[in-house]
């Protein structure tokens, strides 16, 4: 494919306008702290406003994973239109997490998503939890950077491996610079040329001659609607639920939560801009549909010979293709901003939640207890370009979009979800913890994976129809509650001894509190009792 000139100055001059824009973020801001300088860069002076924070959160969540995802699933002929809600289950996990819980994290003076399982669980645990929300965030930027690789290779016929080494690089360079405030204000830049670039794109496509009704190929035989399978209601029911709360223990909210400047205006943030993430999958449905309604054989892909992008096992494609060959060239140009501009403002949130998380609650809380604050700063910024390195190389070994972009929080649902509910509201210890982990594991790995056709060990009923994510995630939250409220009698009761706490659980010590206090107050009346006698 020949190198479009055009398209690789605009992309080079947005990536120069982004920036420029976050350097100038970083510069007006320099002078906002949070209490201690690391935090700053995560959460800055937990000032920012709603409108700011609408914008933010919204393009932080509208990746190249829910607008090019979602226009390969309503292509694909297996798939269709049933199948997309992914996104959707995305943007309202965000309500729930503004609804549920940001007022508990703000109000617990919690920075990150491990804050709560550092301190009810301690550093370990805490570690482990990192380890489970990395590798979603790895698979996650995975996925968006693989998206914009697929764009800019269609629309501007460069290299898919230098476009997603170049746009990462363009990423984690502001990043760097400036923070959340660097993050936040280019966000509202990169929304807004998603917004333009999306519904401009859809006029211009469903107007080309070679596009019939969408409503007509909507109802009919391989439509777009999808055809309901009853052998994959497990799979729709785990992907449902996976997302819908999976997507909420993510440090990508809750980084922009804590960092807005009151607890209502987090809500509404939450509230809105997760409703608005949802409302933002629309485009993508309209351009996956608009690919089904196309008689290939009237456009020049391949020549117009008839040959589709799904005759090419090509649907992650769809989106730029549409773009490409069913709109003006300018309009075409523009949507690729669009995709540009959703991929960097998640690239950048997650590489920021990744780097914040392992400062903290890592470098800081394991591996230098008494690093100073200018250390404990380089230290994430080292852990932001790191992220940048691996994420592009997952990237530019990955597949399909989509894929990546469910099971991204597959593991998040599985053992981070529960354990952050128990963390945040329940009496839970380390001993219901660590025993859920392990049941949960253990009945996750047993079910092998639907979307990678990958078999279990185990011969649940239904086999791969076996919704194996949901129950284990149940069984995981069941085991924590029952095992630790266990755990917490067998000990209070005194049927076994303290001296077996292993693992130096806060169970032990609320004992061993209450039992001084118990032979203080016993002292103390032996004492009065003497002093009467006298």
């Amino acid at each position: 494919m020949a190198l479009d000139i055009i398209a690789l100055v605009l992309i080079i001059i947005f990536y120069a306008i982004i920036t420029a824009a976050g350097i100038w973020a970083a510069r007006v801001t320099r002078n906002r702290r949070s209490k201690t300088p690391s935090d700053t860069m995560i959460v800055g002076g937990q000032d920012i406003g709603l409108f700011l924070g609408i914008c933010t959160i919204t393009a932080s969540w509208i990746g190249g994973g829910a607008l090019n995802g979602t226009a390969e699933v309503v292509y694909s002929p297996k798939l269709g239109l049933i199948w997309a809600i992914a996104p959707l289950c995305y943007g309202f996990s965000v309500v729930i997490g503004g609804l549920f819980f940001v007022k508990k994290m703000r109000e617990d003076g919690y920075i990150t998503v491990i804050d709560p399982f550092e301190r009810t669980l301690g550093k370990y645990f805490a570690l482990f939890y990192f380890a489970v929300e990395s590798f979603a965030v790895f698979i996650y930027t995975a996925a968006i950077l693989n998206a914009l690789g697929s764009t800019i290779e269609v629309l501007a016929g460069m290299n898919r491996i230098a476009s997603i080494i170049l746009s990462a690089g363009v990423a984690t360079l502001y990043t760097l610079l400036g923070g959340i405030y660097s993050v936040a204000y280019t966000d509202v830049i990169q929304l807004s040329l998603m917004i333009l670039g999306l519904l401009l794109v859809i006029p211009f496509a469903l107007a080309n001659e070679a596009v019939t009704s969408i409503s007509e190929t909507f109802v009919a035989e391989g439509g777009w609607s999808g055809t309901w399978n009853p052998n994959t209601t497990g799979p729709f029911i785990d992907t449902l639920l996976l997302t819908l709360l999976g997507g909420v223990p993510v440090q990508g909210s809750f980084q922009r939560f804590l960092a807005i400047d009151t607890t209502k205006n987090a809500q509404l943030v939450g509230v809105i801009g997760g409703l608005l993430s949802a409302l933002m999958i629309i485009p993508p449905i309209f351009i996956g549909a608009i690919g089904v309604s196309t008689n290939w054989t009237m456009t020049s892909y391949y020549n117009g010979t008839g040959i589709s992008p799904a005759d090419l096992g090509n649907e992650r494609q769809i989106l730029p293709i549409v773009m490409q060959y069913l709109t003006p060239s300018a309009v075409g140009y523009i949507g690729l901003g669009a995709v540009t501009a959703a991929v960097m403002s998640s690239a950048d949130s997650v590489g920021l939640a990744f780097g914040g998380e392992f400062g903290r609650n890592v470098y800081h809380a394991i591996l230098r207890p008494k690093a100073s604050q200018k250390e404990i700063t380089w230290a994430i910024r080292a852990a932001i370009v790191v992220f940048g390195v691996i994420s592009a190389a997952i990237a530019i070994q990955s597949t399909s979009i989509m894929t990546l972009y469910i099971l991204c929080t597959d593991l998040i649902y599985v053992l981070t979800w529960p354990q952050f509910v128990c963390s945040l509201y329940l009496d839970t210890n380390a001993y219901g913890t660590l025993s859920g982990i392990i049941i949960g594991l253990i009945l996750r790995i047993g079910g092998g994976e639907y979307l990678l056709d990958i078999p279990g060990p185990f011969n649940y009923i239904g086999g791969f129809n076996f919704p194996v994510k949901t129950v284990a995630m149940a069984t995981t939250f069941a085991t924590t509650v029952m095992v630790s409220w266990i755990a917490k009698w067998l000990f209070q009761e005194g049927y076994v001894s303290t001296r077996y706490d292993f693992m130096k659980s806060n169970l032990v010590k609320e004992t061993e509190k209450t039992v001084d206090t118990s032979e203080k107050a016993f002292e103390t009346l032996a004492l009065q009792q003497n002093s009467d006698k006298l």
